[in-house]
C-alpha cells in the first residue's frame, strides 16, 4: 500500500478577513474531495487572512498513479481557484 501526500501553500488574495480565508479554503477543499475523493485538510494552526496551507492525501496500491493524482490536484488547484495562488507545494509518497 502506498500513501500520497500533497501539502500547499497558498496566498489568498482575496481575503480581507479570516472569515473570507475560510470561505476560499473549504471551497477549495469541498471541491478537491469531490472531484478528486481524496482527503483534504486545513494545516494552519494560527491562521492570516492573506495566506493558507492545506494537506491532501490519498491511497493507492500505485505509486505512479498517486503520484500523477498528486500532480493533477496541484494543477486543478491552480487552474480553478483564482483567488488562491499557490506558493509552494511538496509532494511525498510513502510506502507502508
Amino acid at each position: 500500500m502506498h500513501v500520497g501526500t500533497l501539502e500547499v501553500g497558498l496566498a489568498v488574495h482575496a481575503a480581507q478577513s479570516l472569515k473570507d480565508r475560510r470561505r476560499s479554503v473549504e471551497s477549495l477543499k469541498r471541491r478537491i474531495r469531490n472531484t478528486f475523493n481524496a482527503a483534504v485538510a486545513d494545516l494552519d494552526e494560527d491562521p492570516v487572512p492573506s495566506r493558507a496551507r492545506i494537506g491532501v492525501s490519498c491511497v493507492s496500491n500505485d505509486p505512479r498513479r498517486l503520484d500523477a493524482q498528486m500532480r493533477a490536484i496541484l494543477e486543478f488547484i491552480e487552474r480553478v481557484h483564482l483567488d488562491l495562488e499557490v506558493t509552494d507545494d511538496a509532494i511525498e509518497i510513502i510506502h507502508l
